[in-house]
């Protein structure tokens, strides 16, 4: 967890510390963590309680071993069913997040390439939407949580580019599948705004069921990837979150 998620979170806790009702809401919370059963990693295999994550206190989502959350869980189980393969493969991986980096070690790449648009936190410095790269580069990308950051079309355009024939995208992405319909509204531009609109200050849109529309559209094969609900609880999983596989004709 970073500094700057630290200081928010412990101030999050002195206001609801503050708050008589609040204080009695967190201490209910904390009482239903302590009564959820043991779950496993399906990242780093830790058997046991797991820990709440995020400013809204999803309970129980956090592996205390590796730090993984539920997303990175549900690749690491589609990596184990086969849905992923980047074995031989040459990678690139926008925005990294470390939890996913030994998933894809592991499956023995031929390289594997990280990158993001801040210096100082991959190998090299990209900006998705104007990607420095020559016309296929590699087989295989992945950006989980990136595209609702950024304008998805340029980004999907550029990752196709890049991408080998056959090649493929591996993407996550806050998806709400009762909605037909992608929420992005660009007046809502302050951070109060989008935090509400959008889940968090720094995302433009929250995807509806439409996102698949997305991906076809920018010239892509899809198939998904849907953990059942057996797997759900075992592994503390986001029931139906998707793992999406965007392929490049051939």
């Amino acid at each position: 967890m970073s500094m700057k998620s630290r200081i928010a979170v412990v101030r999050a806790l002195a206001a609801a510390l503050a708050d008589k009702g609040a204080r009695r809401s967190l201490f209910r919370a904390i009482a239903a963590e302590k009564r959820l059963p043991a779950a496993e990693c399906s990242c780093c295999g830790y058997v046991g309680k797991f820990q709440p994550a995020g400013l809204n206190a999803r309970l129980g989502q956090l592996c205390p071993s590796c730090r993984s959350y539920e997303r990175h869980r549900l690749v690491a189980l589609a990596f184990e069913r086969g849905f992923l393969d980047v074995t031989g493969k040459d990678v690139i991986h926008f925005a990294p997040e470390q939890a996913i980096r030994p998933l894809v070690l592991k499956d023995k790449p031929a390289s594997y390439v990280t990158a993001d648009i801040d210096p100082g936190k991959a190998d090299r410095v990209l900006d998705l939407e104007q990607i420095d790269l020559p016309d296929g580069s590699f087989d295989v990308a992945i950006a989980s949580h990136v595209l609702e950051h950024v304008d998805d079309r340029k980004t999907l355009s550029e990752l196709r580019r890049i991408l080998k024939p056959g090649g493929q995208l591996i993407a996550l992405v806050p998806l709400i599948e009762g909605w037909g319909k992608t929420f992005e509204d660009p007046t809502l531009t302050s951070r109060e705004e989008r935090q509400a609109y959008f889940g968090r200050y720094d995302h433009v849109r929250f995807y509806g069921a439409d996102f698949r529309d997305l991906i076809t559209q920018a010239g892509f094969d899809l198939t998904e990837f849907t953990a059942g609900p057996v797997d759900s609880v075992k592994y503390r999983l986001s029931r139906g979150e998707k793992v999406f596989l965007a392929t490049k004709p051939a």
